[in-house]
């Protein structure tokens, strides 16, 4: 288990974690902090005030190891945010035993405090964080799965021959009007989409538009009426649509383009909006992070796929705020409305759990 991992188990278990530093801790002042002495792995503060600077390890079994540990938490006595810190190294206690007398002994010369956790503890913590946290809203729905659909407002594409041919059931054929055929993969991903989102309903061989589709159409963007089928995926939603949109979402029917906004949210609530990938290329440890929050399996382009589309749909639906960076992550935050949406989900697992374990004992 890699040390990120370790890290996000102990800090959303900050029972456990105060227990393996001895320490009652009040609140986390702060995580992965940039000094000019080296990244702070995260600081944590008791109810008297007094905060605790922390080095955080997992096996610390050979030289290398031992000397950045040792030489990083000298650097951080450099380093207060308050009068009463203190620092601490904290290890997994599955390391040797020749090496835990070199960290006791280092600790006893330089006033470190020394502190250890189990290892096999903490990735059991782990599952259990990973449950809770799925299951703490309600009832455990599907796991998000990835389409190569890149905004809602694909939706123009796939709803404008109901315009066109001024009719509420079509053929596939003329659905398809705007694609090669009705059986290319690049149809179906619009057609899943329109499907999620409740614009239009199957029938045979026919699909039917449904008022929340025709609701959709009535407020198309005007400019949808002078451009070329290349233009109609890019063409932005108007406040009507967003409305239309936010209804659907919320409205308590789980299909998989909403399952996988309601996971987006979560990511940011487990990892506090500190990190959204710019490119394939990001850390294993947060790849790790977020497979094991979802569930799945996903290589990295695959979630770094996941998690930009997604972030568009809630871009467009101004659920969130993203804070851009020259670097590999940018930030995110809930906006106001992203929170309200987030409760709203909230509430509605809450009472369909509820209406599953009805207790009908009352009644006898």
């Amino acid at each position: 288990m890699n040390e990120s991992l370790v890290q996000w188990t102990l800090l959303n278990n900050l029972d456990f974690l105060g227990k393996s530093l001895d320490f009652s801790i009040a609140s986390k002042k702060g995580q992965e902090i940039t000094t000019d002495f080296g990244r702070i792995d995260f600081i944590v503060e008791d109810f008297n005030k007094n905060q605790l600077i922390v080095e955080l390890e997992t096996l610390l079994d050979n030289k290398n190891k031992l000397d950045y540990c040792f030489n990083q938490v000298l650097n951080y006595k450099n380093i207060s945010f308050t009068d009463k810190t203190k620092y601490c190294i904290l290890y997994a206690s599955e390391t040797n035993k020749r090496s835990k007398k070199l960290i006791d002994d280092y600790g006893g010369e330089n006033d470190i405090l020394i502190r250890s956790y189990s290892l096999n503890d903490v990735k059991y913590l782990y599952t259990k964080t990973v449950e809770k946290l799925s299951l703490s809203f309600g009832l455990a729905l599907p796991k998000p799965k990835n389409y190569t659909i890149c905004y809602l407002r694909w939706l123009n594409k796939i709803m404008r021959p109901f315009y066109d041919f001024s009719k509420d059931t079509l053929t596939a054929d003329e659905l398809a009007y705007y694609f090669t055929s009705p059986n290319t993969t690049n149809f179906n991903c619009y057609l899943r989409l329109a499907l999620d989102f409740e614009m239009i309903e199957p029938g045979g061989s026919y699909y039917s538009i449904t008022p929340e589709g025709k609701e959709y159409i009535n407020n198309f963007n005007p400019i949808i009426f002078n451009s070329t089928p290349r233009q109609l995926p890019s063409i932005d939603l108007i406040n009507e649509q967003k409305r239309l949109l936010l209804k659907i979402l919320t409205n308590g029917n789980w299909t998989v383009h909403k399952v996988n906004i309601y996971w987006f949210l979560r990511f940011i609530e487990v990892t506090n909006g500190e990190w959204i990938p710019n490119s394939i290329d990001f850390a294993k440890e947060k790849l790790d992070l977020v497979n094991g929050l979802f569930g799945v399996s996903y290589k990295k382009r695959t979630m770094y796929e996941f998690l930009k589309f997604t972030y568009n749909f809630c871009m467009e639906l101004r659920l969130v705020d993203r804070i851009r960076s020259d670097g590999r992550y940018d930030r995110l935050y809930l906006t106001p409305l992203g929170a309200e949406v987030n409760n709203i989900f909230s509430l509605d697992l809450q009472t369909k759990k509820s209406r599953l374990n009805l207790n009908f004992k009352y009644l006898d």
